[in-house]
């Protein structure tokens, strides 16, 4: 595979993902002022699971991707220090409701059963599920989801993640394979222990696009429609409110949008 296509990929998933428009009829200026809500602590713990690649994890020990930026631009925003705090993605919401993180900024999905255990808040980004295949095996299933039904693919998911749930609730007569990290996943298609990866798109396409030598591809056909946000306890208003100012300044500004182009890059030419 060659970088126009590695482009072409980058260029597809930029236009797929939009970041969405908070409206107010309230002007807002870059930074601090004085309308801006405050936190009671001076230090926010970030609980962070570094192992979904470009939103949030590690290059040479240190914690980096989309999620990274956007915590550091809150921390200079709020006038708080920032400490990233790394959990398993299992123990996310137990670890934000027992009080040992603030905020969950880690590429998590809103959904309903999530919803009941904390609060979100605006979403920052559009995704959804599709699937990471084999070059070889791109025409099998160039439709999509629908060219796993009912037969008996091996399905690679990440545990406890909406393409595990996806997968589990939505497609019969499966065979699904969880693994810990998507990493372990990718590694699995690469040596043919399983047919398709089904993860979040971004995640997808940024594996294929760095996987070119191993021959991945990313089948872009939409199963689910997804949106990522952070996460607070319930009981926590008063810092929700300052995140949604937060994420309502840097979209009005443009500044999320830039951050966004920066990890998922919209290549031209």
């Amino acid at each position: 595979m060659g970088k126009n296509l590695s482009k072409l990929w980058y260029g597809f998933l930029f236009s797929l993902f939009f970041t969405l428009s908070i409206t107010s009829c309230r002007t807002v200026s870059d930074g601090m002022n004085a309308a801006t809500p405050q936190t009671d602590k001076e230090t926010l713990r970030i609980g962070v699971s570094t192992n979904a690649p470009p939103i949030i994890y590690k290059q040479n020990g240190k914690i980096t991707g989309l999620e990274a930026a956007l915590a550091q631009k809150l921390g200079l925003f709020l006038n708080k220090k920032i400490v990233f705090v790394e959990v398993p993605w299992a123990q996310q919401i137990d670890h934000l409701n027992q009080g040992k993180t603030d905020i969950i900024m880690s590429g998590m999905t809103i959904t309903p059963q999530r919803k009941y255990l904390v609060d979100f808040i605006t979403p920052y980004l559009r995704s959804g599920q599709i699937m990471l295949v084999r070059l070889e095996d791109r025409r099998k299933f160039i439709n999509g989801i629908t060219d796993v039904m009912n037969k008996n693919y091996r399905i690679g998911t990440v545990s406890d993640t909406t393409g595990d749930l996806f997968v589990t609730e939505a497609l019969t007569k499966v065979n699904e394979i969880n693994f810990k990290t998507s990493k372990e996943g990718v590694d699995a298609l690469i040596t043919k222990n399983i047919d398709v990866l089904v993860y979040d798109a971004p995640m997808v396409c940024h594996y294929a696009a760095v996987n070119q030598s191993e021959k991945l591809v990313p089948i872009l056909v939409m199963a689910t429609e997804e949106y990522l946000a952070w996460a607070v306890r319930k009981d926590d208003a008063r810092l929700k409110e300052s995140l949604n100012f937060f994420m309502k300044t840097i979209t009005e500004n443009g500044e999320l949008n830039k951050i966004i182009n920066s990890w998922i890059p919209y290549l031209n030419g």
